[in-house]
């Protein structure tokens, strides 16, 4: 059978370990495979928004806290950062040396990953940033966001919900059988409009996931037939 040859052919390249995550109980070969695409299409249709997202967010948390330190590099001031964190810092700064760049903040900002500025709302920032001054930190970071919910521990929390997404689909891991994958994208969009209402809307007009999520894996199943000049269903 032609699909048969086609899953054996893609068994090297993917892994026998990696296409099986796709299949489903009673599937064939085809299918999982049309699940394994459909998941490379869901994971490419999230790029706009995470990419959204990560960048505003570090941006908005480099902007609040270089007016609070009046201080650019704020993350070299003495005792703020964990040991890790510091040490992210350095990372940063040899890697920027390597490539011959000076050590401007904003450079340095963006060679930090995403666990980098998700971590910035743990526990030990509690009083040292977010909770003084009628949490005025945490309402620079999200200007939009309604006051009800403006706490260092629901940011912390819904960040984390988007910092595993994130790295699922960074990582090339599955992601099309999560129940709630609809509801994690309203939330990325629910946050990223309290950053910046104007830049979620630009995202929100291009938004792909939705068409992709709901089709299902169909589209896939169709290349798949039409690339094996195969009957269409």
């Amino acid at each position: 059978m032609l699909d048969r040859n086609l899953y054996e052919a893609l068994m090297l390249p993917i892994s026998r370990e990696r296409l099986e995550a796709y299949r489903e109980e009673g599937s064939d070969d085809l299918e999982t495979l049309a699940n394994y695409f459909w998941n490379m299409e869901l994971s490419e249709a999230l790029y706009p928004i995470l990419q959204a997202f990560e960048v505003s967010l570090r941006n908005s948390i480099h902007s609040a806290l270089s007016a609070h330190f009046e201080n650019s590099s704020w993350f070299d001031h003495p005792g703020l950062l964990l040991e890790w964190q510091a040490e992210a810092i350095v990372s940063a700064k040899r890697t920027l040396d390597e490539h011959k760049r000076t050590h401007e903040p904003g450079r340095i900002v963006a060679e930090l990953h995403f666990g980098f500025w998700h971590s910035m709302f743990n526990r030990p920032y509690e009083e040292l940033l977010w909770h003084a001054n009628q949490a005025s930190l945490l309402r620079a970071v999200f200007p939009y966001m309604p006051r009800t919910i403006r706490t260092r521990k629901v940011i912390w929390s819904r960040i984390d919900r988007i910092r595993r997404l994130r790295n699922r689909v960074f990582h090339y891991e599955p992601i099309w059988k999560k129940q709630d994958l609809d509801d994690q994208v309203i939330l990325i969009h629910e946050l990223l409009a309290m950053i910046s209402p104007p830049l979620e809307a630009i995202i929100a007009l291009s938004e792909r996931f939705s068409g992709v999520y709901q089709g299902g894996p169909r589209n896939s199943h169709a290349k798949l037939f039409q690339l094996m000049d195969l009957p269409g269903e």
